[in-house]
């Protein structure tokens, strides 16, 4: 989803800043020859692989009617379900998302004031819901014949956004039974994911869905609130959606069928091995089509947006091909990115099975041309991230209430994964003249002090929309954690333990503990940093503790900060002086050397380097001697102090030099030259903190 501000992706920070000083060029190049509908919405078994038989617990077959007049959906949903527990169970709960628009005093509205990532509610009298108004199960009397409907009582909770159904009977376990639903959605004025604006349409989190019953037989089926997001089964769809004719619509899977009747007609649409499923509808859209590696990619926009559809077009396949390449292959047939109108801007940055909605790519004016602003993350990041959202949660789909960062965060890990194999490792996502910033640059800034407040393995609602932090912690903090990781103990190592998350659990509920044991178990439990010189003191390897890195990353607050302390220049101990000779007799008293003679012998240089930060882990430490030579060392960390000695004196040192701890934020102390080498000028400084606090405001409203 989006980035901070709420929840989602907007692209990254600096996309912001641009997008307020620049303004798009209307050039509305021609849609090309569509692409043909694939006929299946799964790829073939070989490229899609086994998918397990326990995964698919759900079959719907969806009709909904849109009056558009009114921004009313009536919906009708027949649902097969599966008790895949231990234990036979004897209610169903419910999410009943839309109704956290219902009114002021939802869970999900008292936490937001009904704003999301900068955008308002205008209309405050336009709510939005979900009225159940009859659940029914029906009967099996098999050999495929349909039995009698049982109504069934049900009842919302205390937040509307949930709903429990008593059973008629209790369903044993591996038992299968079939329920009819029949409900009304009002879709809000969008402001946050999914309503109306004008005549568009953004129809998400529409139709009741069942929570996730555990193997212990225990749901999972939270109050939606301001942090929440999604947590579902996977299964296959059937939906036919009647539309006014005009309309042209996208939805999840691939599009069956088409049938008009006068100013309405019925589109079809099947979707397999998703755990749900959403739609967008404009009589406006224009459709850019392509192909690529098997996969069917369809624009939706407004003529607004046409000229930018190649730059998003290729983000898209940047994306499919590192994706694939580095977390299995992508298993669905068709991709849609839904552009929504100028109005709509709430509806940007969301992710649905293979279905999701971007941001604008925005042009500089002349004026941010003057000042030397380049950038190539608006727009297009915001497609590279909600398409990571296919892998995590989309085909990973853990629990993101729970453990959001498994979602927001690992995507946000692998989003720079993308933008490293599409620019390179070094490359520069955006720039202000000499200045350039890079992926690490907005990890470490947009941390700053959010970062601190929470822990990142954390529910939901631990983070408070009035402490803040939410996007900073889940999203980039979670992404500091995880590269750091993967630069110290090296790329391809790291990527090896990762896939092997990801191609294990396809199609199933992975937890956090999933994932920390992959990546135990792929990386070993310590891992040599750095072999030491035995020459130098303190002798011995240079280790890794791969399970103790991620409990302070994912379960403290401890922060990354190494500066150094002190450069010392001095001379080294003679033999001047009095000492007994081996015949134990006093010899010599020869006077000390002069401190200040030049090319005294034995002069030596000292850099001491402090851990001011409670995170320990090891570090690289690079020391240019007075010669131009070149010393690197490497440090566990584990003191607070660390002290090296040379035989010559320093000229300066640094802290990683590689740049390799993207948790560490504050990095203006980790460089430092030798006293008398360079005068201090009083400003270098301060004039860092200003630019470092410049580039924070830039990433205002990058999140959630």
């Amino acid at each position: 989803m989006p980035m901070p501000t709420g929840r989602a992706t907007p692209p990254l920070a600096f996309a912001w800043a641009v997008a307020v000083l620049s303004a798009c060029a209307i050039d509305v190049p021609q849609p090309p020859a569509a692409v043909p509908e694939p006929t299946a919405a799964l790829r073939s078994s070989e490229i899609v692989g086994t998918i397990p038989a326990s995964a698919r617990v759900l079959e719907w077959d969806l009709h909904a009617r849109l009056d558009e007049p009114a921004h009313r959906i009536d919906g009708r949903a027949r649902m097969r379900w599966r008790n895949t527990s231990r234990v036979s169970i004897d209610r169903m709960p419910f999410h009943l998302y839309m109704n956290g628009f219902r009114a002021e005093d939802t869970a999900w509205m008292r936490d937001s004031r009904g704003e999301h990532r900068g955008h308002k509610a205008r209309d405050r009298g336009g709510w939005g819901y979900i009225d159940v108004t009859s659940v029914s199960r029906r009967g099996d009397l098999g050999a495929g014949r349909e039995g009698d409907l049982a109504p069934l009582v049900f009842q919302e909770g205390a937040d509307p956004s949930v709903m429990e159904v008593a059973l008629d009977r209790p369903i044993a376990p591996g038992e299968s039974v079939e329920f009819e639903i029949e409900f009304v959605t009002q879709l809000p004025e969008v402001f946050a994911r999914t309503g109306h604006s004008g005549r568009f349409h953004m129809v998400g989190q529409w139709y009741p869905k069942p929570g996730v019953l555990h193997p212990d037989g225990t749901w999972r089926t939270h109050t939606f609130t301001y942090h929440t997001e999604f947590y579902a089964d996977f299964g296959d769809y059937t939906v036919e959606l009647d539309v006014p004719a005009d309309m042209v619509v996208g939805a999840t899977g691939i599009q069956t069928s088409v049938v008009v009747e006068a100013d309405r007609k019925r589109v079809g649409f099947a979707a397999e091995m998703v755990h749900d499923f959403a739609w967008a509808a404009d009589p406006g859209f224009l459709e850019y089509t392509a192909a690529h590696d098997g996969v069917k990619i369809r624009q939706l926009m407004l003529a607004e947006h046409a000229a930018t559809h190649q730059a998003h077009l290729d983000a898209q396949i940047v994306a499919l091909d590192s994706m694939q390449r580095r977390f299995g292959s992508y298993p669905w047939t068709t991709i849609t990115i839904v552009h929504p109108p100028t109005g709509a801007e709430g509806a940007g940055g969301m992710e649905y099975p293979t279905l999701f909605t971007t941001s604008p790519v925005y042009q500089p004016n002349a004026a941010m041309a003057l000042l030397g602003v380049e950038e190539r993350v608006s727009g297009v990041f915001t497609t590279v991230h909600e398409f990571g959202h296919q892998y995590f949660q989309g085909l990973l789909a853990s629990d993101e209430y729970t453990q959001p960062w498994l979602d927001e965060g690992m995507n946000t890990t692998s989003n720079s994964l993308v933008l490293e194999d599409r620019d390179g490792p070094d490359a520069w996502l955006a720039r202000v003249g000499r200045l350039s910033l890079h992926g690490s640059d907005f990890v470490r800034m947009s941390q700053h002090d959010s970062a601190t407040l929470q822990i990142i393995d954390g529910n939901a609602d631990t983070f408070a929309p009035e402490v803040g932090g939410y996007g900073g912690t889940v999203y980039r903090k979670t992404a500091g954690v995880m590269l750091t990781l993967r630069n110290l103990v090296g790329a391809e190592a790291f990527d090896a333990a990762l896939r092997s998350y990801t191609v294990s659990f396809r199609f199933g509920h992975p937890t956090g503990a999933d994932l920390e044991r992959a990546l135990r178990d792929g990386l070993a439990d310590a891992v040599v940093i750095a072999r030491q010189d035995p020459d130098q003191a303190g002798t011995g390897d240079i280790t890794l503790d791969v399970a103790e890195f991620l409990e302070q990353g994912l379960r403290t607050t401890h922060v990354v900060d190494f500066r150094i302390h002190a450069i010392v220049n001095r001379r080294g101990l003679g033999q001047a002086g009095w000492h007994r000779n081996a015949s134990g007799v006093l010899v010599g008293g020869d006077p000390p050397v002069a401190v200040d003679a030049e090319g005294a012998p034995g002069t030596e240089g000292i850099v001491v380097i402090h851990r001011a930060g409670d995170f320990v882990v090891p570090v690289e430490i690079e020391v240019v001697l007075d010669d131009e030579t070149v010393v690197r060392r490497t440090w566990s960390g584990r003191s607070r102090t660390h002290t090296l000695h040379f035989d010559r004196p320093v000229a300066w040192a640094r802290v990683d030099p590689a740049g390799k701890l993207w948790l560490e934020h504050h990095r203006l102390d980790n460089h430092r030259v030798a006293p008398g080498l360079v005068g201090e000028d009083g400003l270098s400084e301060p004039v860092g903190d200003l630019v470092e606090s410049a580039a924070l405001a830039l990433l205002v409203g990058v999140g959630p």
